[in-house]
């Protein structure tokens, strides 16, 4: 691939604003320089240019996190993806027909760092609580491994060859004993969703949580995202995963529909 003047620092700033997650909003220095694995002065002066613009800020410990700006662009992006605005009110339906937490997901490949492998991710971009105090909460912007997620099986089960095949099976992380990480099996899993139009997951992400989803697709027959329904275990039962299946088909359906899906 050619490379541009300037791509290597805009590389580098990426980098560095992908270190920042729910699980470790703050950094020092010190540490985005152990984590980066970049020099110190070029960690200062990127993160020196990033404060200047808003996007990187200081909190009273002087500890470095994500500025105001990221929000404000943030909301842009969230605003300028059509498919969000229609799904919406059908997530909100949705979680009132059935109690249950919803959520819309997209596919995120992140570099794994390994052959230039990536690492798919389901990432929420909107959600709808649910009626009940133990429940799923998810928040927008979230990341999970796909492979752990009804929404992640969905995404990755119509995608196309050329993007499945820069994704590494032979390396998923296991997170529970329900936790599919063998290529073949997970292979099957994904024919499975594509047989059946939705796809469960119990117990895979977390012992305790089960959730279905179902695939929304763009006029052209891409697959754009996922909505899923989730709970614990103790009120989605094998039973109720097949109905919450066959109500997703059918949303998913509409939606798709109004998107200009044949």
């Amino acid at each position: 691939m050619e490379k541009y003047a300037g791509t290597q620092s805009i590389g580098r700033t990426f980098q560095l604003i992908q270190l920042f997650s729910d699980q470790h909003r703050y950094w020092s220095l010190q540490d985005l320089v152990e984590a980066s694995g970049l020099k110190q002065t070029t960690v200062f002066r990127l993160l020196s240019a990033l404060e200047a613009e808003g996007i990187i800020a200081k909190n009273m410990l002087g500890e470095y996190m994500l500025g105001a700006e990221l929000i404000r662009l943030g909301g842009r992006a969230m605003r300028a993806n059509p498919f969000r605005k229609v799904a919406q009110p059908y997530l909100r339906k949705l979680a009132r027909q059935t109690t249950e937490s919803t959520t819309l997901d997209v596919l995120w490949l992140a570099d794994d760092g390994a052959d230039g492998k990536k690492r798919p991710l389901s990432m929420v971009i909107d959600e709808s609580t649910g009626q009940h105090l133990l429940g799923m909460t998810q928040y927008t912007g979230v990341r999970f491994d796909a492979h752990t997620t009804s929404t992640g099986k969905v995404l990755l089960a119509w995608q196309p060859a050329d993007v499945l095949a820069q994704i590494d099976l032979n390396t998923l992380p296991k997170f529970t004993h329900k936790t599919i990480i063998q290529p073949d099996k997970f292979k099957k899993e994904l024919e499975t969703v594509r047989q059946k139009g939705y796809a469960a997951a119990i117990d895979e992400l977390e012992i305790g949580i089960c959730a279905v989803a179902a695939p929304i697709f763009s006029q052209h027959g891409d697959i754009l995202a996922a909505i899923s329904i989730g709970g614990p275990t103790s009120r989605i039962s094998t039973k109720r995963v097949k109905e919450l299946g066959k109500l997703l088909v059918e949303t998913t359906s509409e939606i798709s529909t109004l998107l200009g899906h044949q």
